[in-house]
């Protein structure tokens, strides 16, 4: 047995004429497509390929979770201004090296453990022969779509040959990535083994005498009708499931699709052509930009969560206590359950516990974990943390906080779920304030965001290990100051006030939120409302005035909804009518009638084309003070906290990267309209400065 290595790419002699090709990038924990990775897999297959003693090359990876995570984003990042020609070029010149790989004068094999995603699927596609392992970090997939891109190096071309057609679209369109089982029943992987029998499997694979390289896939028709389908069922299928999925950005999928299926019969050669002019579409589009900076704010997270030492956690949190039993608290009890905590429950209302216990308990059981009911407040004595999510009262609050502390031993953390009330104000009653702090859960079913927010008087190391729990959650925590509204519901109530401003102007609900929609939102502003509720919008609007938060007018439309029970979702009735809790919305005109007082015509300027522009920049300008104000750690922070706490479109990158994109200039236009309605719209000295010295929120 011998070995050669060439940094990245380690070639090794395994006997009987089969050579294995390691993939391992020093001083990386992922493998990835990066030019110098490229140049070395050239040289490297190049050489292999001259060799007349080989009978199979197994290609793997030396990473214990990560066969290859697909393509260098940095690099793609800071190329998207490409003109089309280099675009082409770059598929072309990837997809040149992956070839070799089918062109080998022997068998080739791809032992695939871990990550497989993007061109790192694309890679073993080229081989012959697909073995995966069964272990829970192996997953295949081609997500390209999810950054407003499509795959560059032939996977759209090479999945449908090996597998079918509608397979390919289905996950190429969706950008999932699928376990082993159901790869191997896809098509595109030919076996599934035990992760310490893959090179063995991948070796009774190269030793087999019937295979016969000429029977691979060439530059042949080989998208031949049985394999296609029938496209035209495909092409209405996968465009109704491309508009109602919301979780994605549809341009990206839409133009696969039409590449996929356009191409699904044309030579191979003529189909990575047309690839290479599908990628050519997107690359550099608006959604790519946004997309990829969203990936990037994720990457940013995981090494710095904000205000926090995540290195100086020192205890793992167990048991975890929660007080409140309503939709907030018992969600929260499914996420803790569903990572491994055991949960305490308690509530004043004993119906509210059983209900909630006995959802859980099924959960408990299928994870193995405990989910029990404390009888008062000393249930509570041994649990790691506890997590208040009663009424955002501020006083009810405080007398819960008070009681668990007086039931909790002195190591107990104890935290509050409030979206809104400065903590200053809850710790008053707290002996020990210094295991107090905020974990405020957006939406504990829908949204990845947990604001941790750091009360001035907690530990360095208790705060690390609320932060470290909550990643454990699989959640996304960004640690924010103390001030009244955080992040997340400063940035919302900046988007509801400049839209109850335009409503008070004469402008219709429907066309408001119609104009949020086209922009991106999934929802349009008076539409959230309803599904939080407009009284929890009404307390939270009054703690962040009270607090001093500039965006918050007191509107009274809140107040008279509340009054009269129109309270949203939930009461069937809010800006608009429901059938049900989870059904369509439905334009009541009683809505008008009930707030017609509060209408009136006194800003015609702001017209439809203009409703987006004007919210997003009042966004804008919260986002710059709480920047000034030092609420967030820095500009990342913020889109974070929008783009996965409220639903933020994603393909738009997050308000301060949409601001850096338009212009500040354009930005300040606005405000400047708006202030002669409102001073307090009128931009800020920073976004002044920023616009005369042509500053940016990334990048300086």
């Amino acid at each position: 047995m011998s070995a050669t290595t060439n940094s990245a790419v380690i070639v090794q002699e395994i006997g009987n004429g089969i050579v294995q090709v390691i993939l391992d990038m020093p001083g990386s924990s992922a493998n990835v497509l990066t030019v110098e990775l490229f140049a070395e897999l050239d040289a490297t297959f190049s050489e292999l390929q001259q060799r007349t003693d080989l009978n199979g090359l197994i290609l793997s990876s030396a990473k214990p979770s990560i066969f290859v995570a697909g393509a260098d984003l940095k690099r793609i990042n800071s190329t998207l201004d490409w003109p089309d020609k280099n675009i082409i070029q770059f598929c072309e010149d990837g997809r040149a090296v992956m070839a070799r790989l089918s062109q080998m004068p022997f068998i080739t094999v791809a032992a695939i453990h871990g990550a497989c995603v993007g061109g790192g699927l694309e890679l073993p596609l080229w081989c012959d022969y697909r073995i995966a392992s069964n272990h829970r970090r192996t997953m295949l997939g081609l997500p390209e779509v999810k950054l407003g891109l499509v795959p560059g190096w032939a996977g759209t071309v090479r999945l449908p040959r090996i597998a079918n057609l509608e397979a390919a679209v289905d996950l190429v369109t969706s950008g999932r990535v699928a376990k082993p089982d159901e790869a191997l029943s896809m098509g595109f992987v030919d076996q599934v083994v035990e992760p310490d029998q893959l090179i063995e499997a991948a070796t009774e694979l190269v030793n087999q005498e019937s295979f016969d390289t000429s029977e691979r896939i060439r530059s042949e028709v080989l998208g031949a009708v049985e394999r296609a389908g029938d496209i035209a069922a495909i092409r209405t299928e996968y465009s109704q499931r491309i508009s109602n999925n919301q979780s994605i950005f549809p341009f990206a999928c839409e133009v696969v699709l039409e590449h996929m299926l356009t191409t699904a019969e044309k030579p191979h050669d003529e189909a990575c052509h047309g690839e290479s002019l599908a990628m050519a579409k997107v690359y550099g589009s608006d959604p790519s930009y946004g997309l990829l900076n969203n990936f990037f704010l994720g990457e940013h997270n995981k090494k710095n969560p904000g205000f926090v030492d995540v290195k100086l956690a020192d205890k793992t949190l167990k048991t975890i206590g929660i007080v409140g039993c309503g939709l907030m608290g018992t969600s929260i009890a499914e996420n803790c359950l569903r990572s491994g905590n055991d949960v305490v429950l308690f509530d004043a209302s004993k119906d509210a516990i059983h209900k909630a216990t006995d959802a859980l308990k099924p959960i408990a059981e299928s994870k193995n974990v405990q989910c029990s009911a404390a009888e008062g407040f000393s249930g509570l004595a041994d649990c790691d943390l506890v997590i208040e999510s009663v009424v955002e009262v501020t006083e009810v609050k405080k007398s819960v906080l008070e009681k668990i502390e007086l039931a909790c031993g002195n190591e107990t953390l104890i935290a509050t779920n409030t979206s809104a009330i400065p903590l200053s104000k809850l710790s008053t009653v707290l002996s020990r304030p210094e295991n107090f702090c905020g974990i405020h859960f957006c939406h504990p079913e829908l949204m990845q965001l947990v604001e941790v927010v750091k009360s001035e008087a907690i530990g360095k190391a208790k705060l690390a290990n609320i932060v470290t729990w909550v990643r454990q959650l699989r959640k996304m925590p960004v640690v924010v100051k103390d001030r009244a509204g955080f992040v997340v519901n400063r940035m919302l109530a900046a988007m509801l006030d400049q839209a109850f401003r335009l409503y008070s102007h004469g402008h219709s609900i429907e066309s408001i939120d119609a104009a949020m929609r086209q922009f991106g939102f999934l929802g349009g502003p008076f539409e959230i409302v309803d599904v939080i509720g407009t009284e929890v919008c009404m307390y939270a609007g009054r703690e962040m005035y009270d607090g001093g938060v500039n965006c918050v007018t007191l509107s009274p439309i809140l107040p008279k909804m509340v009054k009269k029970n129109f309270a949203g979702r939930r009461s069937l009735k809010g800006f608009y009518r429901y059938e049900s809790i989870d059904g369509d919305r439905i334009w009541d005109p009683q809505i008008d009638e009930l707030l017609g007082d509060y209408v009136t015509q006194e800003d015609a300027s702001i017209q439809p084309d203009d409703f987006a522009l004007s919210i997003c920049s009042c966004m804008l300008l919260e986002a710059s003070r709480i920047l000034d104000d030092g609420i967030a750690a820095d500009a990342r922070d913020i889109d974070i906290c929008i783009v996965n706490g409220f639903s933020f479109p994603a393909h738009v990158g997050g308000i301060l990267f949409w601001a850096d994109r338009i212009g500040i200039s354009k930005v300040n236009s606005m405000l400047t309209r708006l202030a002669q309605f409102d001073k307090k719209l009128a931009p800020t000295p920073t976004l002044l400065k920023m616009e005369n010295e042509s500053g940016r929120f990334y990048g300086g």
